[in-house]
C-alpha cells in the first residue's frame, strides 16, 4: 500500500504511514493511510481509492490473487468482465465450409458447361 500511495499521492509516504486495523485470522482488515508530516491526519479516502484502483493489478500480483479473490470494499474492479461471444464458433466454421462447398459446386457446374460446349 505504501508503494501505491507513493506512486499516486505523495512520494514521501512510508510503511509507518499505513495503519492496519481490525486484523482477523482470515485475510480481512481495513487500513488508514496517514500523511507523512502528521501521523494523526489521514489522507482523503478518494485519493486512496483512486491509487488502489489504478494499481490494483500490482496488488493482486503481489499476493498472487485476482479480482475474484481479493476484494476492496467500495472500490469496483478495474478489469472488465470477460466478454461472451454472441456468435458460437461452430456457426462461423459451418458458414465457411458451406461457402467453400457452394463456390466449388458453382465452379464445377461452369467448367462442365464449358466442356460440354
Amino acid at each position: 500500500m505504501a508503494f501505491v500511495m507513493r506512486a499516486h499521492v505523495n512520494n514521501t509516504i512510508q510503511i509507518s504511514n499505513i495503519l492496519l486495523c481490525n486484523v482477523t485470522q482470515r485475510v480481512s482488515f481495513w487500513f488508514v493511510v496517514t500523511t507523512p508530516s502528521n501521523s494523526s491526519k489521514p489522507i482523503d479516502s478518494t485519493k486512496v481509492k483512486n491509487a488502489i484502483r489504478l494499481e490494483r493489478n500490482r496488488i493482486n500480483s503481489a499476493f498472487l490473487l485476482n479480482d475474484n479473490t481479493l476484494e476492496f470494499v467500495d472500490i469496483p474492479p478495474t478489469i472488465a468482465p470477460v466478454a461472451s461471444s454472441s456468435n458460437q464458433s461452430w456457426i462461423i466454421v459451418f458458414g465457411v465450409v458451406v461457402g467453400i462447398l457452394g463456390l466449388a459446386s458453382i465452379l464445377l457446374t461452369i467448367s462442365g458447361v464449358k466442356r460440354y460446349r
